[in-house]
């Protein structure tokens, strides 16, 4: 009986918690109440990892411009972006808020904008009349370097991933993140003029604002849909 009175009240935690986001969508609690219901009447809960790292975009929360769908007035506030969970967290008196992706328009930071497409947040590299380029970002656990026989297993890292696309009449398409892939994008007859352009800029692929020079450089001949 004790067992089950802990369970239960675990269980009014994690759901009490769960709700205190901008938007509670039924269909979301119901199918996390579901896996917890489920992991609990299996008699096994699994313990979570222990993994070093930040799971965050900013060392700490940065000032941001948040841009609501309902076309209200803009809101000034401190967010960060939690890689983990995909979403941008706000500190209030009710404890740490989950912002919904379907309520915000866009997030501007001094020196980073995120958009929202199809309810998932995207970096926002570059814009125009002809198309977006967007970056999402991810994280992956990874094994540290230690001596086996000398030092303890270390812990899983975390390791920041990221995954580029391009977004044109309301479809995006993921881009293949090496430089013949991206140079293949302006065609045949361009693909000369862009190496050139790659070599003198020292363009990095990997780089958001070397992303940005090229596209923004470029956008007239690169051809989309």
């Amino acid at each position: 009986m004790k067992n089950l009175n802990l369970c239960l009240l675990f269980l009014f935690f994690v759901v009490f918690n769960y709700s205190q986001t901008f938007d509670t969508n039924i269909t979301n609690i119901n199918s996390q109440f579901q896996t917890i219901l489920k992991e609990i009447s299996l008699g096994k809960s699994n313990v979570p990892l222990e993994i070093d790292g930040s799971t965050y975009f900013f060392k700490k929360p940065q000032d941001a411009v948040i841009v609501l769908t309902d076309g209200k007035n803009p809101i000034k506030i401190k967010t960060n972006y939690n890689l983990l969970n995909e979403t941008f967290e706000v500190e209030s008196e009710d404890g740490l808020l989950n912002l919904a992706p379907n309520k915000i328009n866009s997030i501007k930071f001094k020196e980073h904008s995120f958009i929202v497409f199809d309810s998932k947040f995207y970096q926002l590299i570059t814009k125009n009349d002809k198309f977006s380029i967007l970056k999402s970002y991810s994280l992956e656990a990874v094994e540290q370097d230690y001596q086996p026989g000398i030092q303890e297993k270390p812990n899983l890292k975390y390791k920041k991933a990221n995954s580029l696309f391009i977004e044109n009449n309301n479809t995006i398409s993921e881009l293949k993140r090496t430089k013949k892939a991206i140079i293949a994008l302006f065609g045949k007859s361009n693909q000369k003029t862009i190496k050139s352009f790659l070599k003198k800029n020292k363009i990095s692929i990997r780089d958001s604002n070397d992303l940005k020079l090229l596209f923004d450089n470029f956008k007239d001949i690169l051809p989309v849909n």
